[in-house]
């Protein structure tokens, strides 16, 4: 056979399908980033050992601040090259929803990078408001203010206008505009205003409830008209400046999408019509991230390119237009996810295996001669590929015989454990076996669920990737280096926390979703590195204390001027000490109970003098150390 190589990783991990440009092998098999796609590239795993020898332990997050700047142009590229290709007289007004990942660094970074085409920030709720309301400096961007709105939340909008932001109140339930008319008039502010419309058409994929009619947000025909009504009594009409409109995340078909711009831009022009103060499109979120580099309409990819929705956009506001007769408006859309998901990696370590046991050159005599071991035994030897299917069903009924005998005391907890292995041996046996027919069984495809190793990994899935329990989100996931050497071993992935759903078992496969991903077997004494791609989309935000594991060491780095990794900025993961704390067991309040416990014992003679400095040294420690393994 031919020896294993970089050709045949790429062919079993697919980097290049899903990393969009931005990941790659290198010839020392090791994973690269290249946060430019075309330019300087950083090894990944030798940046891990880096950070490591600094004591930023795994599992650690990494962040190319590179790639964030690099969606930021590229999504703005698309939309300038069809607005010139169409000859649109508007121009394209990106929008972040900071829901999507709120860290400051990145918001600010993404803020910075999309100055110059006016990036304006969304936000949901007030607390997102006032995270940004200080920060969102740019003359003239957008501040989209979204969500549910007390009378707090829109004088702070208006308000902002003050000190030189650009509000847009967005009105997604009825009663919040007669709001806006009274505090804005309490204020003497003209307020800059939008409607949510709530589109009768529907995405596509995981998320598609969270548009059409039923959606959560946004306002139906009847109360949009009863909006504008409301504005001309008030003589506001010229307050309305945008529509938005939002079909769910993560689109995975094109049509959908063209679906819903019709009916928007249809919207928009009938709008325009009562208030020609209207100059805003917000075609909302929804733009896809190829998780699984499928390029199809599956629930984790999608089947069209950034450039290909850019087209689609733009030519559907203006064929609108001009068919209305109308000026063509400002773009905007909110594409949170395609700009953060590529720039995130977790790296987790591999820290013990739990393997399952594969065939041997022969099966040992079993420890005595009782039938059901000699039938097993049988089984074995006379196995064939002529009777595999055959040899299953009898392996599988013989496995109930045993156990029930071993219930009725028949066999022997020695006989028992041999009866275990030996079942084991024979199911693997079957599959090896089975490779060679022309057509497998389904039931015997399905043997590779039996025979998957357990690599346990230093991470919770519940704080890091809380999408791929709650929801079966797929995420990319390959080793980051030994990319030159064959993976044997077929696994699923534990996590650190006491809860069986603390399990990584569904995986990207090229023809559907696997059920284990093929790993190395792991080197004693040398770590082996696991990395979680395309992770920078909610899944931090989202992350919940499950065993009171915290937040993972964050890394942002950067290429320097001369294209090497620059670390930028280090956000040290939780200590036990705040985890503790956040959950209300105070340490100042555990440190003197545990300080009464220790003089008790030591009045009893149980502890030593030694022993009670042993302890509490050990414990205070702890206190400021990681949350996870330290390895």
């Amino acid at each position: 056979m031919e020896k294993w190589n970089i050709l045949k990783s790429h062919d079993l991990y697919r980097p290049q399908a899903w990393g969009d440009g931005y990941f790659d092998i290198n010839q020392s098999g090791n994973l690269i980033v290249k946060p430019e796609k075309n330019g300087h590239s950083i090894d990944l795993y030798e940046l891990v050992r880096s950070m490591v020898a600094r004591g930023v332990d795994a599992p650690m997050l990494l962040r190319f601040d590179g790639i964030l700047k690099n969606r930021v142009q590229y999504l703005a590229s698309a939309f300038k090259n069809a607005i010139a290709e169409f000859g649109y007289q508007g121009s394209y007004r990106p929008a972040f929803p900071i829901k999507v990942n709120q860290q400051r660094h990145v918001v600010d970074i993404i803020r910075q990078t999309g100055k110059e085409n006016l990036l304006s920030l969304e936000v949901g709720s007030k607390p997102e408001l006032l995270a940004v309301l200080a920060i969102h400096d740019t003359p003239n961007a957008l501040l989209l203010c979204n969500g549910y709105k007390d009378a707090e939340y829109i004088e702070l909008a208006l308000l902002s206008s003050r000190i030189g932001r650009r509000p847009i109140i967005i009105i997604e339930q009825f009663y919040e505009l007669q709001t806006v008319l009274d505090i804005a008039a309490k204020l003497g502010i003209e307020a800059e205003i939008g409607l949510r419309m709530k589109p009768a058409s529907k995405g596509a994929g995981k998320w598609e409830s969270s548009g059409g009619e039923q959606a959560k947000f946004g306002l139906d025909t009847h109360e949009i008209v009863q909006a504008i009504n409301h504005l001309k009594r008030a003589e506001k009409t010229q307050w309305l400046k945008l529509l938005h409109f939002h079909i769910g995340s993560q689109i995975t078909s094109i049509n959908a999408i063209k679906g819903a711009l019709r009916e928007g831009t249809r919207m928009y022009t009938e709008i325009a019509k009562l208030c020609p103060s209207l100059c805003l499109f917000d075609a909302g979120g929804g733009l896809g991230v190829d998780y699984d580099g499928s390029k199809s309409n599956f629930e984790s990819s999608m089947n069209y390119s950034v450039e290909e929705y850019a087209r689609d956009v733009v030519s559907a506001i203006q064929e609108a237009c001009n068919e209305a007769s109308m000026q063509h408006p400002d773009i905007i859309t909110e594409s949170g996810r395609a700009l953060v998901a590529h720039h995130s990696v977790l790296i987790t370590e591999v820290i013990d295996v739990s393997a399952s046991l594969g065939p041997v050159a022969a099966l040992e005599e079993p420890p005595s001669n009782h039938p059901l071991l000699q039938e097993l035994r049988g089984l074995y030897n006379g196995l064939t590929l002529k009777n595999c299917a055959e040899a299953l069903h009898d392996a599988l009924e013989l496995k109930e015989r045993i156990l029930l005998g071993f219930i009725q005391a028949d066999l022997s907890l020695m006989e028992r454990a041999y009866a275990d292995r030996a079942f084991r041996h024979l199911i693997a046996k079957i599959r090896k076996t089975s490779l060679d027919l022309k057509y497998q069984p389904e039931e015997i495809e399905k043997l590779d669920d039996m025979m998957r190793d357990t690599y346990f990994c230093n991470f919770s899935v519940f704080q890091s990737l809380p999408d791929s329990w709650a929801i079966d989100q797929l995420f990319p996931i390959m080793p980051i280096h030994r990319l030159l050497d064959e993976p044997k071993r077929r696994a699923v992935m534990a996590d650190l926390s006491c809860d069986s759903d603390g399990m990584i078992d569904h995986f990207i496969d090229l023809h559907d979703v696997g059920c284990s991903i093929k790993l190395h077997e792991p080197t004693p004494g040398q770590p082996y590195y696991v990395g979680i791609f395309l992770v920078g989309a909610y899944q931090e935000i989202l992350g919940d204390l499950h065993n009171l594991f915290g937040d993972t060491n964050v890394v942002h780095i950067d290429l320097d001027e001369n294209g090497n990794p620059e670390i930028n900025h280090i956000v040290e993961g939780d200590t036990i000490r705040e985890v503790l704390d956040s959950v209300e067991y105070e340490s100042s309040d555990l440190l003197e109970r545990l300080h009464i416990s220790i003089e008790k014992s030591l009045k009893m003679g149980l502890l030593t003098n030694e022993q009670s400095k042993s302890l509490q040294k050990r414990y205070r420690e702890a206190l400021d150390g990681y949350t996870y393994l330290v390895v």
